[in-house]
């Protein structure tokens, strides 16, 4: 019987372990951004693609999250390579999951003129999810408080 106990708690932190484990590509942009001026002279970045996968709602530990992907590609010609800046989310139309857009600059990793935005956001279960229909703009940021021009994209479903 105390072998069956032991075991028993010796299985506990596999369990912990095998928790979901998904985190985002993003960290805070590295710099000063408490006051953005406009430019317009700061292109808007281009949307190559934007996806929407909800919850599952199953028993696994994953299975209660939803996840956005947004791929940008940086305009040639600008002052700032990618690498320089980072870009803020807003909200225009609809409403979105609480936490899916944090009001921060985030910065994400990069490849040449391309980069990908990964959100990760605690979803409903299927029967409680309402369509999520959202307008979204981003925005360029630079290192010395400046906001581009923006892009706007639609997400939904």
């Amino acid at each position: 019987m105390k072998l069956r106990y032991l075991m028993l708690l010796c299985a506990l932190p596999a369990q912990a372990a095998a928790a979901c484990m998904f985190t985002s590509n993003m960290a805070p942009f590295p710099a000063d951004t408490s006051a953005l001026v406009d430019n317009a002279r700061i292109p808007a970045p281009e949307i190559a693609s934007s996806s929407l996968v909800r919850g599952a709602g199953g028993g696994a530990t994953c299975d209660a999250l939803g996840f956005v992907s947004v791929q940008l590609r940086w305009p040639r010609g600008s002052d700032y390579s990618l690498d320089q800046i980072g870009f803020e989310y807003r909200v225009v139309v609809g409403e979105a999951p609480e936490g899916l857009f944090p009001g921060t600059v985030l910065a994400s990793p990069v490849s040449g003129r391309r980069a990908e935005h990964q959100f990760i956001f605690q979803d409903l279960p299927p029967a409680q999810q309402r369509p999520l229909d959202l307008v979204l703009e981003v925005r360029a940021v630079t290192p010395d408080r400046q906001r581009g021009a923006p892009a706007r994209f639609v997400l939904g479903r």
